[in-house]
């Protein structure tokens, strides 16, 4: 029997799962409370743990059990971050694994048959780590992770499935509760291609809220003294009042948020209007970033045939108006489903990873219908779907021949492998020494700075972009501009691979360091969390 692939968006305020079904047809599947969407909210408890709606709705009364948006944190360390429950510290891996944990449960329940594979989605412009993390955190939930796909991607798939050989360039803006993604792809025969992408995985729906939690806050304390940000649970009180506000505006011209703390209440009223000046520097944002992303594909909205509104914070009026007023497109609400279009498109792209994988065997024992849907002449998948890199992947070399007119010694960073190259990709780079009878050289891997760039200069060097280094020994007596290889191969799944070869043979490879949990922290997580109990 064919294993059962689905589709995961793992998202920092909701979360969904999807599958192909047997008449060739992705599906949301619904959680067992029959919601289409699951809140990633986690309630720790004694006997047991809770995720999604109940943890939601009892974030008032524990609001010291309850761990939300913690999506923002992935790729951290368990030093940089993590939740302490029952004198356990959690680490962001672990804490997202109770999510996928709850999803994989509810997959099952509904389609009768275990769930081991699975396309999880994140946000095109994280990095090595947070991609990491995002796949330990399925290893720790129980599943094979068969692909990290950028988000972006996935909803131009679920699109872009049936649009095929329409040549079309398409811009996906993806607003979700806690990032921000914006992605042109170029839907063209068979393959949907990334032609550019950038993003802030800071800044999201939360952000809204937060402005309108700290204007009522502030509203609060002048009349009565108190500020309600002080105590959690009024804090998530308000959160809860807040967020169901601005859900409100979004269909009408005002509401209003009733604000409790400390046996005292305070009403605000917030038009739409109000609440836009609050956040307009959050818009402000998101319209750069069109620019930015625009400028990166060499394209303007001229050379945009469609506009894709992803991530359930693009139903605001004031992110459609924006978005309608600087491309000049008709904006069509219903061309996606905003909350569900990502997980569709990973559920898809889980079949195309099935079919890839055993392309003789025709799909295995997938339905019919799925196999005349997906499946082309010899067996493979009809679409292609060809991610880039999001970030430059590079090396640190040194301007021994002042080719830049600076000192001898500087170090400066050669890019390997430039963003948006499609992957997977290898590349191969020769390299000589600087001195005679030199007996090694440091490979340092680094990712997201631009060609020629100074070291000396990147006082977040060693934590914000290197990957990782080796030493590769030489033979002794090599003179100076000895010549060794570095080869970078960047897989599928965005997964880096460096080795260095010497003029002897000798072969080494990079470890990429990663401040995310190491295989026996998670095989030891995976182990725990089997014992756990998730409602």
């Amino acid at each position: 029997m064919s294993k059962k692939v689905v589709g995961i968006d793992l998202g920092t305020t909701f979360s969904a799962i999807a599958h192909v079904d047997e008449h060739a047809r992705p599906a949301i599947i619904p959680n067992d409370e029959n919601d289409r969407m699951t809140p990633s909210v986690i309630m720790f408890g004694d006997d047991y743990d809770t995720v999604g709606k109940i943890a939601k709705q009892n974030a008032r009364a524990h609001p010291e059990e309850i761990v939300e948006f913690v999506k923002r944190e992935m790729g951290s360390s368990k030093e940089e971050f993590f939740r302490e429950f029952n004198g356990k510290k959690y680490s962001a891996e672990e804490l997202s694994a109770r999510i996928l944990k709850k999803l994989k449960q509810d997959a099952e329940a509904y389609l009768k048959t275990e769930v081991s594979d699975a396309v999880i989605t994140v946000p095109a412009y994280f990095k090595e780590a947070e991609r990491e993390a995002t796949r330990n955190a399925g290893t720790i939930a129980g599943l094979q992770v068969l692909q990290v796909l950028n988000e972006p991607t996935a909803a131009a798939l679920a699109y872009g499935v049936d649009q095929l050989d329409t040549d079309q360039n398409v811009f996906v803006f993806d607003l979700g509760g806690g990032t921000f993604d914006i992605t042109v792809m170029e839907v063209s025969g068979a393959a949907i291609k990334m032609v550019a992408t950038n993003g802030d995985k800071l800044l999201g729906g939360k952000d809204w809220d937060d402005k309108v939690i700290l204007h009522v806050a502030e509203v609060f304390e002048a009349e009565h003294g108190d500020n309600p940000l002080e105590d959690l649970a009024a804090y998530q009180d308000l959160q809860l009042r807040v967020i169901q506000a601005k859900e409100t505006l979004s269909k009408m011209k005002k509401t209003s948020i009733v604000c409790l703390y400390n046996g005292k209440s305070t009403t605000v009223e917030l038009t739409r209007d109000k609440f836009e000046e609050l956040t307009a520097d959050l818009l402000e944002r998101c319209n750069a970033m069109c620019d930015v992303v625009l400028s990166e594909a060499g394209m303007t909205w001229q050379n945009i045939d469609k506009v894709l509104l992803v991530g359930g914070s693009t139903r605001m009026p004031m992110v459609q108006e924006m978005i309608a007023r600087v491309s000049g497109k008709e904006i069509n609400l219903h061309e996606v489903n905003p909350d569900e279009a990502v997980a569709l498109g990973a559920a898809i792209q889980g079949t195309l990873r099935q079919i890839d994988t055993d392309p003789v065997k025709q799909g295995g024992d997938l339905p019919e219908a799925v196999k005349a849907r997906f499946i082309g002449p010899g067996g493979a998948a009809k679409v292609k779907v060809i991610d880039g890199a999001t970030h430059n992947l590079g090396i640190v070399v040194v301007d021994v021949e002042q080719r830049l007119g600076r000192d001898p010694d500087a170090k400066y960073i050669h890019v390997m492998i430039p963003k948006m190259t499609p992957i997977p990709h290898e590349a191969h780079g020769q390299f000589g020494t600087v001195e005679d009878n030199q007996r090694s050289v440091l490979i340092e891997v680094v990712q997201g700075l631009d060609e020629d760039e100074l070291v000396a200069e990147l006082p977040e060097f060693e934590t914000d972009h290197k990957l990782g280094e080796c030493t590769l020994e030489l033979p002794s007596g090599s003179p100076k501009n000895t010549r060794f290889d570095v080869t970078y191969k960047y897989n599928l799944d965005q997964t880096l691979e460096v080795t260095a070869k010497g003029p002897d043979g000798r072969t080494v490879q990079v470890t990429i360091k990663r401040p995310t949990l190491d295989a026996e922290e998670v095989a030891e997580a995976a182990t725990a969390l089997k014992r756990v109990v998730i409602e």
